[in-house]
């Protein structure tokens, strides 16, 4: 069984189903709409679960959380929140989720008791320590303060477009996996080719993952291209939270059994299926994973490089 950390954020989502996203003064009609929890490090925390792991939690949040039993519903999860601060006179983080019956999103966002996070709260040591949505010192502070097998840190849209140097700089120093989506990587890398990636890895920095969304993942190692198809079993309905199951699957399956294309198969899969629920955490458990790996596991490609 592996052993996971997820340190970042615990948030309030709100969910607004709307037909498409309003422009300009603009009112649109919500036809649902529920409330649940969020934050990409919860989001890990509960997809580590679901795939029989044990995950900690290391976050800060306000008393609101617990009222509204966001943190009940985390606990239900099976995620150990030893390490999450609660708040009385801060309000917990907030995010609206717009979202269209095709799956398309926009979100506004209140950060709150998260910005107190420093990522020295936990102790210990584990066999997976990921770092979700802040900024590289957060990520320093965590390894100086845990120790782990394997740290994976996925630094968020705002972090690399405001810092990119200094992510890197971190990634290499104390992680093992940098994980980009497509707009992040070329905040990073410009034009670059994805296999350019390697120009990254150095120290503890041995492979770089880039979501590609509807068109599955890449990730490039010293060595070597894989690129995994997406996995669709269905409409897709949310994307939220997608990339924090991919990520959390992947950490489990790799840390299991050291196979990058099983790995990455057993990820793509578990995302496919969350895209295909509604709400962040709607992760998948491991027997659904494993079925369709059994079944209908995505195409793996690899390029030597």
């Amino acid at each position: 069984m592996v052993t996971h950390l997820a340190i970042g954020h615990i948030n309030i989502d709100m969910y607004m189903v709307i037909e498409r996203l309003p422009g300009p003064d603009e009112n649109v009609v919500a036809s649902e709409t529920y409330i649940g929890p969020g934050g990409a490090a919860a989001n890990y925390a509960v997809a580590a679960s679901r795939l029989g792991s044990t995950a900690y939690l290391a976050a800060h949040t306000g008393r609101l959380a617990r009222e509204l039993g966001i943190l009940s519903q985390l606990e239900r999860s099976g995620v150990r929140l030893d390490y999450v601060r609660i708040h009385e006179d801060h309000p917990p983080g907030l995010v609206v989720v717009l979202v269209t019956r095709t799956g398309e999103r926009s979100m506004i966002t209140m950060r709150g008791a998260n910005e107190m996070l420093r990522g020295d709260e936990a102790s210990g040591s584990y066999d997976a320590v990921h770092v979700a949505s802040r900024g590289p010192e957060t990520l320093l502070n965590a390894c100086r303060s845990v120790s782990a097998a394997f740290a994976s840190y996925d630094p968020g849209a705002s972090n690399t477009s405001r810092r990119p140097r200094e992510v890197v700089a971190a990634a290499r120093q104390c992680a093992k996996l940098l994980i980009l989506n497509r707009a992040e990587f070329r905040h990073i890398m410009g034009d670059a080719e994805i296999e350019e990636a390697r120009r990254l890895l150095g120290d503890s920095l041995s492979m770089v993952l880039v979501k590609r969304g509807p068109e599955g993942a890449a990730l490039v190692t010293r060595d070597a291209l894989y690129s995994v198809e997406a996995y669709r079993p269905g409409r897709v309905l949310d994307t939220t939270g997608a990339g924090d199951v991919f990520a959390a699957t992947f950490n489990t399956y790799y840390l299991e059994t050291g196979d990058i294309a099983r790995a990455l198969q057993a990820a793509s899969i578990a995302a496919g299926l969350k895209v295909s629920r509604r709400g962040a955490q709607s992760a998948p458990s491991r027997k659904e994973v494993e079925e369709r790996l059994q079944t209908t596991p995505p195409r793996v490609t690899v390029r030597r490089l």
